[in-house]
């Protein structure tokens, strides 16, 4: 065998270039066709990845093929940057070389990228750089490193020779797409600063341990497609770039804003459904982050923990932080961080007010707690956390808090209306104890104030009318004294008050703007309770008034479904859009066929259509009614 030493070819390592680009600038200064037959000639067998290459005899056979010192090629490979990227205990030496796991985590090995427009300026030569995943950017030219052809989309080999064309001989450096928001192209620079010298990516996360937590942030951030579109959108990123490095960019951001930007990226990634499909806990919200940060922390590095911790305590409302979190697991300060944390659990929150469990979630949806209430599981359990200032304020005026009969005997009203107010929201921060509804003082003496600043009404009342008279006479439309109350503190009715009368019970409002109220109050009645039949008849069918005698024949015969209020029928408005979308009457049949009323009857009797209320199946009945489903059988009948 011929000595090695002997080659002619001999190729100068540029500055920052691979093992394997000098590899190939070899073969083809030997007129090789393939990287392959340059190797065979060591006589030894080389893995697939020449920049993963570590010592051994394959770095010994090239340093001797090469003629250069192994030191000298072993800077070529991914463990010049071992120092940098090794996680280690805090103050512990860096180990030499980078293990398999470290390679994975940050180099690509399964495509090539390069950079265009460095390809083109002699000696042409690939960057190590260009394979660490935390740089997509070529910060020299500010243009994307491309791992495929831009005009084929051919993806590019490890082994070709010819970097400057794809596989199919096109051009790589025809089409560059250049990155030009300065705040990216800062933040990549860091990246590639940090990594070429002694030089840390943030204050708080020295030595390996902030890139460590660089590849964790952006392997949240690929799974959080909402914050990696408002990253594209945000620094007008060009469209041929990849999510992973859009993910790469967006945590190198976060790193440089540190911890604002991820905070913010924080209140996105919680709500990205996770594996499992329940919607609360930590673990679920935040994946594995909680995990890593708390591994950084046992090596010394805190940062992340604490950063986690506080967005925790003060941001976190999808569930509950206990000790079992493991960023809470440790130590008497963390434990009490829970404790004091602004919001409180619905548990804690029902027995600092002495309340049931089942009240707390009724004042959060009525705004007199604040709160976050979310589904837990599948089986109709709900988890919610509470502010804690909200809590305490509830709890001091419930010191001052009065029962609803004390509060009708302070309004001069019964004590019903006193509940359908608080029902109707008009009374505000009141609350169900255990021994029944208590009002707060200051709600009480709001109400009472606002009879008091009521204009006096003279000797005159012509126009005006007591709140009595008028509930007598609009009692069933459903105008009642909360109803009448809540009008005149929404504006919507002109009140005087006796001055012979302190209380509310000497209210009396304008006729004119209470006939103008009525059918409000009608129409909120019928969409809560339902409509009498008497106005329901009239609107039923549209174009086709009916007598109400009608409608209770339907109810009777199981096309209409009411329910009876007293001597009242009453129709809920679902039912009533169930009915005109299931049943019609012969008149619209008619002008959906095309037909007379002598065509249907004759259609009639030959059963091609029949009616499932008539007269004849139901003496008395005031119309026939027909199912649409029939019609629109018999329409494509005929149109057939």
């Amino acid at each position: 065998m011929f000595d090695l030493h002997l080659l002619p070819a001999r190729e100068r390592a540029q500055p920052g270039e691979s093992l394997r680009s000098l590899i190939r600038r070899h073969a083809l200064a030997m007129d090789y066709d393939r990287t392959a037959q340059l190797l065979s000639v060591a006589g030894v067998s080389f893995p697939p990845h020449l920049d993963h290459l570590s010592r051994g005899p394959p770095l010994n056979a090239l340093s001797k093929l090469f003629d250069q010192d192994e030191e000298q090629l072993l800077d070529l490979t991914v463990h010049r940057f071992a120092k940098r990227l090794m996680l280690v205990p805090r103050y512990e030496t860096s180990p030499d070389f980078c293990d398999s796991k470290t390679i994975l985590r940050f180099f690509t090995s399964a495509t090539t990228h390069i950079c265009p427009l460095c390809l083109t300026q002699p000696p042409a030569f690939e960057r190590l750089l260009w394979s660490f995943r935390g740089l997509p950017v070529c910060t020299r030219h500010g243009c994307l490193l491309i791992d495929a052809c831009p005009n084929c989309g051919a993806r590019l080999r490890a082994n070709q020779l010819d970097m400057t064309r794809c596989r199919r001989r096109c051009d790589l450096t025809s089409s560059v797409h250049r990155v030009t928001n300065g705040e990216i192209l800062a933040a990549v620079t860091e990246i590639e600063t940090a990594l070429l010298r002694d030089q840390h990516l943030t204050s708080e996360l020295p030595d390996a341990a902030g890139f460590w937590w660089l590849e964790r942030l952006a392997s949240a951030a690929i799974r959080t497609p909402t914050w990696l579109s408002r990253v594209r959108e945000t620094h007008e990123l060009p469209v041929s770039i990849s999510d992973a490095a859009v993910a790469w960019i967006a945590a190198s951001l976060m790193l440089q804003s540190w911890p604002t930007e991820m905070n913010r990226f924080l209140d996105e990634f919680q709500t990205v459904a996770k594996r499992s499909t329940l919607s609360t806990g930590v673990g679920r919200s935040f994946g594995l982050l909680l995990r890593d940060s708390q591994h950084l922390e046992r090596l010394g590095y805190s940062a992340p923990a604490n950063a986690l911790r506080e967005y925790l305590t003060a941001h976190f409302t999808l569930g509950h932080l206990n000790r079992k979190v493991s960023l809470f697991r440790d130590g008497l300060a963390r434990r009490t961080a829970i404790s004091n944390r602004p919001w409180l659990t619905m548990t804690t929150a029902s027995k600092r007010l002495h309340l049931r469990h089942g009240a707390i979630a009724e004042l959060v949806n009525r705004g007199v707690l604040e709160g976050q209430l979310h589904p837990a599981g599948r089986r109709g359990r709900s988890i919610g956390l509470i502010s804690r200032e909200s809590v305490e304020r509830l709890a001091r005026e419930q010191q001052s808090a009065i029962p609803t009969n004390d509060v009708a005997r302070t309004l001069g009203i019964s004590r019903h209306p006193v509940l359908e107010l608080i029902h109707t929201g008009t009374v505000r921060n009141a609350v169900r104890t255990k021994a029944g509804w208590t009002v707060s003082c200051d709600e009480v003496a709001r109400l009472a104030e606002l009879y008091r600043q009521l204009p006096s009404l003279n000797s005159d009342r012509r126009g005006w009318i007591s709140t009595r008279d008028a509930t007598r006479a609009y009692g069933q439309q459903g105008l009642t004294l909360a109803r009448i109350i809540a009008a005149v503190q929404a504006g919507q009715l002109a009140a005087r008050r006796d001055p012979k009368q302190p209380t509310w019970r000497g209210l009396f409002v304008s006729c004119a703007d209470l006939r103008q109220l009525i059918p409000q109050v009608r129409e909120a009645l019928d969409q809560q309770s339902g409509h009498p039949l008497n106005r329901l008849s009239k609107s039923l069918i549209p174009g086709r008034p009916l007598k109400d005698v009608v409608l209770r024949k339907w109810i009777e015969a199981g096309l209409l479904t009411g329910t009876k209020q007293g001597r009242v029928w009453r129709v809920m408005s679902t039912e009533i859009e169930r009915f005109r979308a299931t049943y019609c009457l012969a008149d619209e049949l008619q002008a959906t066929l095309g037909i007379v009323s002598t065509t249907l009857n004759r259609w009639i009797n030959a059963g091609r259509i029949q009616p499932v209320y008539a007269r004849r199946t139901h003496p008395g009945a005031g119309a026939s009614v027909f199912r649409r489903a029939d019609v629109e059988a018999l329409r494509r009948e005929i149109a057939a």
